[in-house]
């Protein structure tokens, strides 16, 4: 029982780490029902620091979600849309707790046991790049902040599923907005 008990530990330990944690910050003193339209700011894209794919990726979660909140893609717009993608290297080292000998201390308590027989156990190590995404929301008439939101942890080199991926983290961001005031 105590083994089945630590995998499972162990096993939402690990679906924790993997999902996207979302916050977002907005100026109180804006009434965000005035806006209805919005657009990318193209300054932002051209500084966006990600492959052309990924771009286009991005950009096309963000359209999915806003269509979907009743906005509309217009070239003078009352949203500014500002993309950025901040990117750290990370380092995770799982190690399964086995030590001891055929007698000795496993981890879970004393006795026999399944593992390596003297010392060691098993150690993997999993190196990435892990990114935040940030999806800023400007007013183009007042030139300032209105909106901001992110999303961390997105494992940037990882290829699986990667499209669906980065349209659960829009979506999950998008979804702090409007912002309850």
């Amino acid at each position: 029982m105590r083994k089945i008990g630590s995998f499972l530990i162990v096993v939402v330990l690990f679906s924790a780490c993997s999902s996207l944690q979302v916050a977002s910050d907005f100026d109180k003193e804006v009434d965000f029902k005035n806006y209805k339209t919005y657009n990318f700011y193209e300054n932002g894209l051209e500084k966006l620091e990600v492959n052309g794919l990924d771009k286009k990726r991005i950009m096309a979660a963000v359209d999915t979600e806003m269509q979907a909140k009743g906005f509309t893609k217009v070239e003078k717009p009352d949203l500014l849309i500002n993309l950025v993608v901040m990117k750290r290297n990370r380092t995770d080292v799982y190690d399964n707790g086995f030590y001891g000998g055929p007698w000795g201390w496993r981890g879970w308590g004393w006795g026999m046991g399944w593992g390596p027989f003297w010392g060691g156990g098993m150690r993997t190590t999993d190196r990435y790049q892990e990114g935040m995404f940030i999806i800023d929301f400007l007013d183009p008439k007042t030139k300032m902040h209105v909106w901001h939101g992110r999303g961390d942890g997105f494992n940037l080199d990882s290829f699986k599923n990667r499209e669906e991926r980065i349209n659960t983290g829009v979506k999950e961001i998008l979804a702090q907005y409007p912002p309850q005031q």
